[in-house]
């Protein structure tokens, strides 16, 4: 079968077999459905037959009644409220008006009435008889002992006179079995009452037929010879509600042009083959998927849906531009215009429930956009708090409130890299000094141990004692410069062991003051010690707390001016407590105050005396580990450093 698909002779013999069975289908159907109704299934074409012969009779009889009606109207023996037009009989007998003259005139007319209704023109034996009396007055025949009856039908017919008195008179029709030429339905209707079976046999058949052939059509649409796969023609490629609007139109105007009933049978006959080409085409568009893409209708709506888009699109391209202010200006705008129309035509005073739901979304709408506000500002003081932990939950924002949600998530992830990657570098530089450190402390440790063992012997060379007084000078800055880096970064790792215990800040600033004091006097600076009588407890490391002193000690002796004095104060808050000291610089302090915290940057520009740069680095963060705060202050030449330690409660 397969092989036959991209045949045009066997498409073209199957349409045209399709057409054929199907209407040999459509009339055994309505064969089959006459005799369902006639009910020749249940007593096997009983009733059908009488259908039949009963119709024969009564056409017989009703066409002697015209025949009669006719002759009595041109007597003048009918009234003309019996309500019939006779004009079209002629030739007959005339009579005297009157009941009485009816059964003469009736006899008169037995030859006329004879040779009108022959048996081989009606098959029928007719009589007229009195209703009262029983008297026969016409027949057209007499029956012979050999003539049998088919049917017999009676039926009595009143008749107004001229006179007004009403006559009845009885027809009698004997069907008889003659040779005559019956009408078509008569033939049709006896032939399918006698072959019941058959005519259902074949309308199964001619169904099957036609139902085995439009199956095949629909199977090798879009199936032709050279073309692999589907293929559409120009009639395949046709939209199907283009064929459907064709097909209906048609269909109307030839229902409205044929307003009897068989010229719409034809008429809708000869509407199949185009419907069945409809369907092939159809059939086809299927198996190649265009049915949807070619339609009109769908390429008419995707050309408008596009259009719409684009406006749709420049619209919300247009909004998303705009500033959040006027955004809100316009949907301000849009909503005091529709209250303002709705209130001038009284739409409010009639509609109180639309103006509380009207309200009602307002409120829900400022509500939603003060959360949204609400949760972007927690958003926002978290970043400036430096919190990186919780990020803004944007799942139930919408339209700007997002975007910002987004963009401030965005900063934070940045802001969080940078933390981290600034804390991986600190941790790198920590652990390369470190690491360098213990690398050059091994050979210094063997170098300051033997320039020791150096100054033991005895060197009489005076060159010699002075080369070893240098070295043992840069080995013991070189061994002092180390440390310092180590504890540096110690402290600035967090690397750092801490014992807190309850100083008194007052006795700790007096004794660090009574052991720099000579030192300092070597330097011609006078140390001014300031304090209350009440002692100042603080909760710090003692061991890490000097180490503070003994750097900003080592400080004022590098840097501060020969000749004048180091004002130390103590003070004593609510909650820490402080010591400031103050001293005039020997060196001019063009540089900001943070920076002298960092490592290796000394107020000495020219980096001329004898500092690392890393006293006040290692006495920040020594600071900042026991919770205290450290900070420094410049005005001028005035350097002024204050330590604020938490007080023991």
């Amino acid at each position: 079968m397969k092989r036959f698909l991209d045949k045009t002779w066997a498409k073209a013999a199957a349409f045209v077999l399709t057409l054929v069975f199907g209407v040999l289908t459509v009339l055994g159907g309505v064969g089959t459905a006459a005799l369902i109704s006639y009910d020749v299934f249940l007593d096997d074409g009983a009733f059908a037959r009488q259908s039949l012969y009963e119709n024969r009779c009564y056409s017989a009889m009703d066409h002697a009644d015209s025949f009669l009606r006719g002759n009595l109207a041109n007597a003048g023996l009918l009234s003309d409220a019996d309500g019939y037009d006779y004009s079209n009989i002629e030739n007959s007998p005339t009579a005297v008006p009157g009941e009485e003259s009816i059964p003469s005139f009736l006899k008169e007319l037995s030859q006329d009435f004879s040779n009108e209704f022959t048996l081989d023109g009606f098959g029928c034996h007719l009589t007229v008889a009195s209703d009262d009396t029983g008297e026969v007055y016409l027949e057209n025949f007499a029956l012979t002992y050999t003539d049998k009856p088919l049917y017999t039908a009676q039926s009595t017919r009143l008749y107004t006179l001229s006179d007004g008195s009403i006559y009845a008179l009885t027809y009698t029709a004997d069907l008889l079995q003659v040779e005559t030429a019956p009408t078509y339905s008569y033939l049709l209707l006896s032939w399918l009452t006698e072959h019941t079976g058959l005519t259902i046999f074949l309308t199964a058949l001619f169904a099957l037929l036609a139902l085995f052939f439009f199956c095949f059509l629909m199977a090798s649409a879009g199936h032709w010879a050279r073309h692999e796969g589907i293929h559409l023609t120009w009639l395949d490629k046709i939209p199907a509600d283009v064929w459907l609007i064709v097909l209906l139109c048609t269909f109307f105007i030839g229902w409205e042009a044929f307003y009897y009933e068989w010229g719409r049978v034809f008429f809708c006959a000869a509407l199949v083959p185009l419907v069945l080409l409809f369907l092939c085409a159809f059939a086809a568009q299927c198996k190649a998927g265009t049915v949807l893409r070619g339609a009109l209708i769908g390429r008419i709506a995707r050309f408008l849906w596009r259009i719409v888009r684009a406006i749709f699109r420049a619209l919300l391209h247009t909004l998303a531009r705009l500033p959040l202010v006027w955004k809100t200006a316009l949907v301000g705008l849009v909503i005091a215009g529709a209250e303002f129309l709705l209130y001038i035509n009284d739409f409010y005073r009639v509609r109180y429930g639309v103006f509380l739901v009207m309200k009602l979304i307002e409120l829900l709408a400022v509500l939603y956009i003060a959360v949204s506000l609400r949760t972007l500002q927690k958003g926002g003081e978290k970043l400036a708090r430096g919190d990186f932990s919780s990020p803004i939950d944007t799942r139930y924002l919408l339209w700007d409130f997002k975007r910002y949600g987004q963009e401030l998530n965005d900063v934070q992830g940045g802001l969080e890299q940078a933390v981290q990657e600034q804390m991986k570098a600190e941790h790198l530089k920590t652990e390369l000094i470190t690491n360098v450190s213990h690398d050059i402390k091994t050979p210094l440790t063997s170098i300051v141990n033997y320039v020791d063992l150096l100054k033991r012997c005895n060197v009489e060379d005076e060159d010699a004692k002075k080369y070893i007084s240098i070295l043992d000078e840069k080995s013991q800055k070189m061994k002092k410069l180390i440390e310092d880096l180590v504890e540096a970064s110690k402290a600035s790792s967090g690397a750092v062991e801490l014992h807190p215990t309850k100083i008194d800040l007052c006795e700790f600033a007096a004794q660090a003051v009574g052991e720099h004091e000579d030192e300092l006097k070597e330097k011609n600076i006078e140390i001014v010690l300031n304090f209350h009588a009440q002692p100042v407890m603080i909760i710090a490391d003692a061991q890490k707390t000097s180490r503070i002193v003994e750097n900003l000690f080592s400080n004022l002796r590098k840097y501060a001016l020969e000749g004048t004095r180091v004002y130390i104060d103590v003070n004593g808050g609510d909650n820490f407590g402080t010591l400031i000291f103050r001293n005039i610089s020997k060196f001019p302090l063009n540089i900001a105050p943070e920076e002298l915290t960092q490592r290796f940057v000394r107020g000495d520009a020219s980096r001329s005396g004898e500092g690392s740069g890393l006293g006040l680095s290692i006495a920040n963060d020594l600071c900042e580990l026991q919770g205290g705060k450290f900070n420094i202050a410049i005005d001028g030449d005035l350097f002024k450093v204050s330590i604020a330690m938490p007080k023991a409660q």
